[in-house]
């Protein structure tokens, strides 16, 4: 079964929320990667977030999430609001004697960019807290966007045979007009929700109904995409690196070398370049 998206809008309390099933997307970058269980789980609660900044954009910006903590665990995951995702994690083990939960972030930093074609490239950061991703993750929406959000996310992750993969995330963000005593009721029922397992096992259809159940209220459907682990890495934008490290240095390598060969960190594609594609580089 395919991916999907949900976008809508809670009219009754002035919120609008993403419901999102990313398991296959996020399975691409964990064989990939050949990721442990700790960073699928980070890494996968990482695309979702930025899937979820997304939603909030333009329809031509893009939005990126990548944090580093004191262990050098990193995780760096891209997405349109039409979930076309790319994404890369490095695990890094923790120190004898560190009793820290696995699936907790140490100390360090968490960036997010937002770009489009027409405008300037928009930075934020966060430090990291000794505290699940969804924690950091309503940490830089309160203090970098100064807006009341409401994260569930729920990855099960490849742990024993026959223990099959998910990766499922709701989002509830407040428009201008949602009040405190909205924040407050929805946050209340939607984080008992959330915290049952039987919850994360409904299909992305039947967790719309749940929640509205729960909140006793109609959540109007906008739109539903299909997301999907999408690289536009490219021999022609490989070629753009080649030639920006001057023809002195790119035929150096070629003389030690042989070729040139580039590896996309996303998507794991070797590009390779001998003399004749160097040389025509610069010629042109």
């Amino acid at each position: 079964m395919s991916d999907q998206v949900i976008l809508g809008i809670s009219n009754t309390h002035h919120y609008r929320f993403t419901i999102v099933n990313l398991t296959e997307t996020a399975k691409e970058p964990m064989f990939l990667h050949s990721l442990n269980k700790e960073m699928s789980v980070f890494l996968s609660k990482t695309m979702m977030g930025a899937l979820f900044l997304a939603e909030m954009t333009k329809n031509q910006q893009k939005v990126s999430i990548q944090w580093k903590d004191e262990s050098n665990k990193q995780a760096l995951a891209y997405s349109d609001r039409y979930g076309k995702m790319k994404s890369v994690a490095y695990s890094a083990g923790h120190e004898d004697g560190d009793i820290r939960n696995e699936f907790i972030l140490g100390q360090g930093i968490m960036k997010v960019i937002r770009w489009d074609y027409e405008s300037d490239t928009y930075q934020s950061y966060t430090n990291l807290i000794e505290d699940t991703f969804e924690a950091n993750f309503i940490k830089y929406l309160t203090e970098s966007e100064q807006i009341k959000a409401i994260v569930g996310m729920d990855v099960i992750p490849f742990d024993f045979p026959g223990n099959d993969f998910s990766a499922k995330g709701i989002f509830f963000e407040a428009l201008p007009d949602a009040t405190e005593e909205s924040f407050v009721f929805l946050r209340s029922k939607i984080n008992s929700l959330i915290t049952k397992e039987s919850f994360w096992s409904l299909n992305i259809d039947e967790i719309l109904l749940a929640l509205e159940k729960e909140i006793g209220s109609s959540l109007e459907v906008l739109s539903k995409e299909s997301p999907e682990f999408l690289c536009d890495c490219s021999r022609h934008k490989v070629a753009d690196i080649i030639a920006s490290l001057g023809e002195q240095e790119a035929n150096s390598i070629i003389d030690e070398m042989g070729k040139i060969e580039i590896t996309c960190e996303f998507c794991r594609t070797a590009y390779q370049f001998d003399s004749f594609d160097v040389e025509k580089f610069f010629k042109q």
